[in-house]
């Protein structure tokens, strides 16, 4: 499915109130029609972050046939379920902070942003399949309860409304939390999601004006480079 990407929108996240002036953001916008899930990792992948030297903060750029992509690993305080990422994607959009230190001459239009989170791989998945209820994989690849499929994501979380929902900073959505009686869930991180980068945007300061050295650093990646307002 070919789709026309957009630029993602700000505001309040689960990583914050909103974003940094003068910091530089990839971004990874979708049409409100396309569903996000075409860019979930289904079965998540397991990964071992420390034996690949991965940054616990900020970005690794990795290099793959030619090609560097960035990782980014979601911390599971601000997103304590990877659901909770995956829907604010879809309601905004996705806006990752990249330092300003990192080697953007390196990124093109084939990069692709790699996210990671501590908790998105489900390694007791058979013995808790009797307790989800209307389990279904999201990304229509026909997985059930008892393999790792990224269905799972939404049936971990716990509701926090009578109607079954979930509340993250860009709105609520709904969850299918499992019945009483079940094991604890075994958890451990794995790469998740991984998106195309549509562009760069350097946050403006707050007096309106661009950073200058924030925009030029931008625009040595080979990707289209905007700027906005806090």
């Amino acid at each position: 499915m070919t789709v026309q990407l957009t630029r993602a929108k700000g505001g309040a996240r689960g990583c914050g109130a909103g974003r940094q002036e003068g910091h530089i953001y990839i971004e990874c916008g979708f049409p409100p029609e396309y569903p996000v899930e075409q860019f979930v990792t289904d079965l998540p992948i397991p990964i071992d972050t420390k034996k690949l030297g991965y940054c616990a903060q900020g970005i690794t750029l990795i290099e793959r046939q030619g090609v560097y992509h960035v990782v980014d690993i979601v911390g599971a305080g601000h997103y304590p379920c990877a659901a909770d990422f995956i829907e604010e994607a879809r309601q905004m959009g996705i806006s990752r902070k990249i330092p300003r230190s990192a080697e953007f001459g390196k990124l093109t239009r084939e990069s692709t942003l790699i996210l990671i989170h501590p908790q998105a791989y489900l390694r007791n998945a058979a013995a808790l399949a009797p307790y989800a209820k209307d389990f279904a994989c999201p990304c229509g690849k026909g997985h059930s309860a008892y393999e790792p499929c990224a269905g799972w994501h939404w049936h971990l979380p716990n509701a926090d409304h009578i109607d079954l929902t979930r509340k993250i900073p860009s709105g609520r959505y709904t969850v299918f939390p499992l019945q009483p009686g079940h094991d604890e869930p075994e958890l451990s991180e794995a790469l998740f999601m991984q998106v195309p980068i549509s562009n760069l945007t350097v946050i403006n300061n707050k007096n309106g004006q661009t950073n200058p050295q924030s925009l030029d650093i931008a625009r040595r990646a080979a990707l289209p480079v905007f700027t906005s307002h806090l």
